[in-house]
């Protein structure tokens, strides 16, 4: 618990980049005692989402777009491999959770949610990474991909190109829903690569 909830705060930025954690304060917020709060910390830790500092405390990693780019050198080559493995191994029922979170994006209709729009795009990742059917690679995207979430939350409004995204979104899940690997495979590398060129203009 303590872990999901701290992870939450600060991928929304709700704990500032390089803002000193006070863990009295959270251990009454979130009714946990001092070792579960430190072994979410130390796992926090190991995903580069804190900096433990010996006694000095621990500290919010802060936003580093030296380190997106270079987050965004590994998303260019393995998330493109995930999509093309997602097209060959999803099921039919991981096919129809990818269509209902479109169907969920859409329904914001342009109604400028941009926090909705941040946890509907999580969740999109998310499924391909599942839908791959490989463990380690999930779990390498999956702290990629929270490297850049914190940059989503302080840049996605100033984004010109999200109807293209989105579009990119639709393209993609076609893909995966005829399992044509290919597709699939040349959607998500346009996609990543287009959205973060974009991205980093703006922030």
């Amino acid at each position: 618990l303590a872990y999901h909830v701290l992870r939450g705060k600060i991928l929304r930025l709700e704990i500032a980049p390089a803002a000193l954690i006070n863990e009295a304060e959270l251990m009454a917020t979130l009714e946990v005692g001092r070792t579960p709060l430190r072994e979410a910390l130390q796992r926090l830790c190991r995903e580069n989402l804190v900096v433990i500092l010996p006694r000095r405390g621990t500290l919010v990693a802060d936003l580093n777009l030296s380190d997106l780019q270079k987050v965004s050198e590994m998303r260019r080559e393995l998330e493109p491999f995930a999509a093309r493995l997602a097209a060959e191994r999803a099921t039919p029922a991981q096919v129809a959770a990818m269509q209902q979170n479109l169907r969920d994006t859409d329904a914001l209709d342009g109604a400028g949610d941009y926090r909705q729009l941040i946890e509907l795009d999580a969740r999109a990742h998310a499924l391909l990474a599942e839908a791959a059917h490989n463990e380690f690679l999930s779990e390498l995207l999956e702290r990629m991909y929270n490297q850049v979430l914190r940059l989503w939350y302080v840049g996605l409004h100033r984004v010109g190109r999200l109807p293209e995204a989105i579009a990119e979104h639709h393209e993609l899940v076609s893909a995966i829903a005829a399992h044509d690997a290919d597709a699939a495979q040349a959607v998500m590398r346009r996609h990543v690569a287009g959205f973060e060129k974009e991205f980093l203009k703006v922030v």
